[in-house]
């Protein structure tokens, strides 16, 4: 899925690109609590000011990466076809986004979560990305049972069961050799099945 920038904007974005990479190389291989904000910019090829317009602490730059594909997944709703349930949404979001991750050669997926889930520090900023997900799911999956938005029982459950089933695969990724986007999908597969009494009839 193509973002399109203004001149200006890809500069920025290029460099706040340039910006959580580097903090992902220093954070491998120093550890997130030993690693400064200085040593990142300077693995970045900017001053440390440049980083402090982008990102005002370390812990917001080491959540950047879960910022930013929260947003993909926003614009992802906004183009998501009319017809698709939460469950189509949910599994090519996760083929599209983990099929890239894990395809990526400027970083290691696996090396990404192992670093961000043993910092403490990190988890409460992860946890509020989590909870947006969990809303916007929370939204889809009401309207596919028929539901109002604001009953947010059964939604909200499944919404949390789809997250987590993500987490689970993520975990197996990160302690072994799996296939990270046919485990995710069958996830959702599942979760699709069991729910199927609830689905009301898209029209």
């Amino acid at each position: 899925m193509p973002v399109k920038y203004p001149l200006r904007s890809k500069r920025k974005a290029e460099t706040r690109r340039k910006l959580v990479q580097a903090a992902q190389s220093v954070f491998f291989a120093k550890g997130y609590d030993e690693a400064t904000l200085d040593e990142i910019a300077d693995a970045a090829g900017v001053h440390v000011q440049t980083l402090y317009r982008h990102f005002a602490t370390k812990q917001e730059l080491a959540s950047a990466g879960d910022n930013h594909y929260y947003h993909l997944f926003a614009e992802w709703l906004e183009e998501r076809d009319p017809d698709s349930t939460a469950f189509d949404v949910w599994r090519g979001w996760l083929k599209w986004s983990y099929g890239g991750l894990v395809a990526s050669g400027s970083f290691s997926y696996r090396e990404f979560i192992r670093t961000r889930h043993a910092n403490p520090s990190i988890l409460g900023e992860l946890s509020r990305i989590r909870v947006q997900y969990e809303d916007r799911l929370c939204e889809l999956l009401a309207e596919d049972f028929g539901m109002s938005g604001e009953q947010g029982g059964m939604p909200r459950l499944v919404a949390g069961m789809l997250l987590s089933g993500s987490s689970y695969v993520q975990r197996r990724y990160d302690e072994g050799e799996i296939d990270l986007v046919a485990e995710a999908v069958e996830t959702v597969d599942l979760a699709e099945k069991l729910c199927a009494p609830l689905m009301a009839k898209k029209a």
